[in-house]
């Protein structure tokens, strides 16, 4: 029978530019049955720190090129990664002032570089204990409980990002379709909330298989649903959609009318205005809208693109 491996109790990110630290400070933490990704320098920190994930970042403050407070705060710079715990190493004093700097950098805590091991591995291990519960509650507040997608709250947010980015690297842009299931009333009142509850659930799996990786996908409330597409013209909009659709028609037991509304490159001056940003996703959400419910009075089980024309027809 082969010895049972120790229990992995977590994935530090170890970044010291000391080659005998950084290998004495890993057999440290092994030992203790850590996870180690190390790294020699701030920049190949920030090369990496996306990619591998870790679950706290363990950071010597004195280093050359990039110092660990100004890596930290880089890191936390990353919307991905704000929440990322990072404990600094340093053989500085308590009373130092480069401790208070880096404690506003976005640092955690910060431990001796002669500590003990019990004095290290608890404040190591208290954070990743931090950060794991802190990713729990993003994802609680990121998700909606019903069908796995993203809340509504994080849609709008994703929205500012989408259409913030597209005016950084792409010359085509943002669309927004919003859609809404048809005579979603009549499943509750014939079947029941619980088959209802099953219909969103299956309809949420269909929207997700017929979409992108990159794209956003969420319960906007009750049978309303969103998916934003980032870097797409109207002609590959309409494609998206109508993919969409057919995927609901075929697969589900009801069918969608689906809204879809363009915002193109938005420029800097725009984005400087107090609220310019909201403002676009705003009318970008309520162009949508306006889309779907012509969809509705349309027939419904179709796709309708937001035009001015359409504006001025419902009087809004």
């Amino acid at each position: 029978m082969t010895e049972e491996q120790p229990r992995v109790r977590g994935r530090v990110m170890l970044v010291d530019d000391d080659a005998a630290q950084r290998k004495l400070m890993q057999l440290r933490l092994e030992e203790e049955g850590f996870e180690v990704l190390a790294e020699k320098s701030g920049e190949d920190c920030l090369a990496h720190v996306q990619q591998l994930d870790p679950d706290v970042l363990l950071l010597d403050i004195n280093m050359p090129g990039l110092d660990g407070i100004e890596t930290c705060r880089r890191v936390k710079r990353l919307p991905e990664l704000h929440e990322l715990p990072v404990v600094f190493v340093t053989g500085a004093r308590d009373d130092d002032p480069t401790i208070l700097e880096a404690l506003q950098a976005g640092g955690n805590d910060f431990v001796s570089k002669d500590a003990s091991t019990p004095v290290l591995m608890t404040r190591v291990r208290c954070q990743v204990i931090i950060g794991r519960s802190q990713r729990r509650l993003k994802h609680i507040a990121m998700t909606d409980e019903l069908t796995g997608l993203f809340s509504r709250r994080y849609l709008f947010d994703a929205l500012r990002r989408v259409v913030k980015s597209v005016q950084r690297a792409s010359p085509r842009g943002v669309a927004c379709l919003l859609l809404d299931l048809d005579h979603f009333k009549t499943v509750n009142d014939t079947l029941g909330h619980l088959e209802g509850d099953e219909a969103l659930k299956k309809v949420a799996a269909v929207i997700r298989s017929a979409t992108r990786e990159t794209d956003i996908c969420g319960r906007f409330g009750g049978e309303e649903f969103v998916v934003v597409l980032a870097d797409v013209d109207e002609s590959g909009a309409r494609v998206a959609a109508e993919k969409i659709r057919a995927a609901i028609e075929r697969q589900c037991a009801v069918s969608v009318s689906i809204g879809v509304a363009l915002a193109g490159p938005v420029t800097l001056e725009t984005l400087r205005r107090e609220r310019a940003l909201d403002d676009v996703v705003q009318k970008l959400v309520h162009d949508a809208d306006l889309a779907m419910y012509a969809s509705k009075a349309a027939g419904r089980n179709r796709v309708t693109f937001f035009t001015p024309a359409l504006a001025d027809r419902v009087g809004k």
